[in-house]
């Protein structure tokens, strides 16, 4: 069977529109894709963050001991001791006196300050585990801190994700010119039936030269 230019023309168009179809329909799937992978970037991104965050905490909660915590309040009590040194010092090194008197204040004298250094010894072990302990708890808070900011962090930019996959449209003027050639081929195949009825309806003419009338098939 010979195939009408206007069929052919039909089968092109109705081709060409399928094609566009199928071309547009891949296009918004891979910037779906696309769009859904970096959100997964995102995410683990700001996962990473939050992991690296909690691992220092770890880290440092790990290391705590009471032994800085102690240094720190002894080199506090002994700097007060210095501080009041000159003033204590000068009560129990008199001036005036024998020198068995003065003697005997002097070795007062260093034995008030080995027993201060002693008591801000004892203290500072008795201060250190709370000190530790609150030093701890700071830590604590900070972590809690630098997470709940980690997970805003994390919910804005899910949003803003959700959003530009929201946003993902198919290309509208592939769609129209998918439907325009639909229509083109429709049209097209209408002509073609509409050839093909003319020519049932002519004349034939034989070898002999006898002319027939061809029956009518048409509407």
């Amino acid at each position: 069977m010979v195939m009408t230019t206007g069929t052919a023309i039909a089968l092109a168009l109705a081709a060409a529109a399928a094609g566009t179809e199928y071309v547009n329909t891949e296009n918004t799937a891979d910037r779906q894709d696309n769009a859904a992978a970096q959100a997964i970037q995102n995410q683990s991104k700001i996962q990473k963050q939050a992991d690296t965050t909690v691992d220092a905490a770890v880290s440092k909660l790990a290391a705590s001991n009471a032994s800085d915590a102690r240094t720190a309040r002894l080199q506090d009590y002994l700097q007060v001791l210095r501080q009041n040194k000159g003033s204590t010092d000068a009560g129990l090194t008199p001036t005036v006196g024998s020198d068995a008197f003065r003697t005997d204040a002097a070795s007062a004298a260093n034995d008030t300050n080995a027993y201060a250094q002693k008591t801000a010894g004892l203290l500072s072990r008795i201060d250190a585990p709370q000190i530790q302990r609150q030093q701890e708890g700071f830590d604590y808070g900070n972590l809690a801190t630098d997470l709940g900011l980690i997970g805003r962090e994390s919910q804005g930019q899910n949003f803003l994700d959700q959003l530009r996959q929201s946003r993902i449209r198919r290309n509208a003027k592939l769609d129209l010119a998918a439907g325009l050639m639909s229509s083109g081929a429709g049209a097209a195949a209408g002509s073609g039936a509409a050839s093909l009825a003319s020519g049932l309806n002519s004349t034939y003419t034989n070898d002999a030269g006898y002319t027939y009338n061809l029956p009518s098939y048409g509407g």
